[in-house]
This record gives C-alpha cells, sequence and structure tokens, in this order.
C-alpha cells in the first residue's frame, strides 16, 4: 500500500494513480509546520503495515512565500533552506521510526510565473501571495530539491523530482500543464515516472 501525505499538491499531482494507495493529504499545510511541530498531518502509525511505502510531498508554498519572509527579516537564505529541510527530515526520521517501510521524498513543484497567474486571475491579493521574483522563487525552489536530494540518499529515502518535463528553461511551471495557479493539471509524466519508481522499489531494482 502506498500512503500519501502532502499538501494540496499531494493530491493534484497524485491523481488518477492507478495503484493500490491511500492519500492523506491537507492542503496549504507546509514544510515549515511539520517540521516545527513534529507531525506529519494525517499520519497514524497504526495505518502502516510492513512494507508499505511512504510519500511525502511539501514545500511548494514554502519556496513560494515564506523562505523570502523569512529572508526579509534578516536570515541568511541558504540557512532558512537547510533549517526548513532538516527539521522536515527529522520530523519523518522520529515518525516512521521502526517501521518497515519505504519512504519516497517528493521534490517541489517549479513555481508558477507571477504573469501567467495574474494574466487569469487578476492582481494577486494578500490572502494569496507570490512573495519575492519570480527569479528567486525558482531558485529557492532549486536549492530545496536540492538538499532534499541529498538529505534522502543521506537516510536511504528515495528522492522523487520529475520536473523537466514541466519547467520552462527559466525554470518556472509550464503554463499549459497547470491548473492555471499553482498545481499539475496534465500530470500523467508525473505519474509515468512515479510508477516507473514504484515498480523499480518493489521489485528491488534500486536500493
Amino acid at each position: 500500500m502506498i500512503h500519501i501525505y502532502g499538501d494540496s499538491h499531494g493530491d493534484f499531482s497524485f491523481r488518477n494513480l492507478h495503484l493500490p494507495s491511500s492519500n492523506h493529504h491537507c492542503s496549504s499545510v507546509t514544510m515549515f509546520r511539520i517540521g516545527r511541530d513534529n507531525v506529519i498531518v494525517n499520519f497514524n502509525k497504526d495505518d502502516i503495515k510492513k512494507d508499505d511505502i511512504l510519500v511525502l510531498s511539501y514545500g511548494e508554498v514554502d519556496c513560494r512565500c515564506h523562505v523570502q519572509r523569512q529572508i526579509d527579516l534578516g536570515q541568511n537564505e541558504d540557512d532558512v533552506i537547510n533549517e526548513l529541510v532538516t527539521n522536515y527530515i527529522k520530523t519523518i526520521q522520529t515518525n516512521v521510526a521502526g517501521a518497515d517501510v519505504k519512504v519516497i521524498i517528493v521534490g517541489v513543484v517549479p513555481q508558477t510565473r507571477r504573469d501567467d497567474y495574474e494574466r487569469i486571475h487578476g492582481p494577486i491579493m494578500h490572502e494569496f501571495p507570490f512573495v519575492g521574483s519570480d527569479e528567486d522563487r525558482v531558485r529557492y525552489t532549486n536549492k530545496v530539491n536540492a538538499v532534499l536530494e541529498r538529505v534522502s540518499t543521506e537516510h536511504q529515502y528515495f528522492y522523487f523530482g520529475p520536473y523537466s518535463y514541466y519547467a520552462r528553461e527559466d525554470g518556472t511551471l509550464k503554463h499549459e500543464l497547470s491548473d492555471t495557479i499553482v498545481h499539475l493539471n496534465d500530470n500523467s509524466v508525473f505519474l509515468e515516472k512515479f510508477v516507473d519508481l514504484y515498480t523499480k522499489i518493489s521489485t528491488g531494482d534500486v536500493v
């Protein structure tokens, strides 16, 4: 069984997944919150069985809003990102400790270009912020994903970031593949690559 935990991307990115799975996503939950509270939202260890696969997908909101806010308060960019990911991974370790499962850490989806959003939905209001320039938010996303990939390897987790197909040359999300907001709409390539990873894990082709 695959157990999926995440923010709204844990829903959108995995829609129409035709594998035995249970989706426990909760919209708008940040990676920061997971690390701060030492709690994976909707996670119940009693639901987890031997050889299950846990999928965790958080961080888009952090890269779109909160990293820049911390920088604006005077914090160092790399320190913010490293602390964010470190605390997140510590929470995962604590919650899954002792469980005989595989863990897949999903990278952060490419950031939406602000002009793409405003062209359809009008000027961005405070309740749906894009904090920082497109270039800044792309850089934060790339850095978070690089740290996620590194620490996943260190902890024998699987990193999953199949986004080259979804990103423009400038690193922003291809509008035609999005839901016109911040999510994947055409998630077919994402699912194809996920099924491939799942098959390799299940057959022992990856370690």
